[in-house]
């Protein structure tokens, strides 16, 4: 079970597409870019693939990034306080890569988005595995 576990995990997180951002923080930004509202993402548990229903979002916030001038757009992965923190943190990372290069596949460009991860953190604060809220499963995107 464990060797499947991390077989699968390997599998997810080298299958994702590679961008040449890193992992930081993003920047914090003043007037009207920084003041837009975020854009969240929704993914599965467990997983760093994008729905059918995330694409639309996505083109909607690269038409907002353009038509703001936004300088940078930070595209931050998420998860629920579920299961391991190394795999959450690895997960939030290939939930945010996810998002970036769709961002860039729709015409934002790359050199305009700070990829950031802030696994487990904001978790609802009941215990057991009803910790799993859809809304922690989650890629944010900021405009800055």
């Amino acid at each position: 079970m464990r060797f499947t576990a991390l077989f699968l995990a390997g599998a997810l997180f080298a299958a994702g597409p590679a961008l040449a951002q890193s992992v930081e923080r993003c920047p914090v930004g003043t007037g009207a870019a920084a003041e837009s509202q975020p854009v969240w993402i929704l993914f599965d548990l467990g997983s760093a693939k994008l729905r059918p229903d995330a694409k639309p979002l996505i083109a909607d916030a690269v038409r907002t990034a353009k038509a703001r001038q936004s300088v940078k757009v930070c595209v931050i992965g998420q998860t629920d306080k579920l299961g391991d923190k190394n795999y959450n943190a690895k997960l939030a990372e290939a939930r945010a890569r996810a998002v970036a290069a769709e961002l860039a596949h729709a015409g934002l460009a790359p050199g305009k988005i700070v990829i950031a991860s802030n696994p487990e953190a904001f978790g609802n604060l009941s215990f057991g595995s009803r910790n799993a809220q859809e809304e922690d499963r989650r890629v944010t995107i900021l405009f800055r």
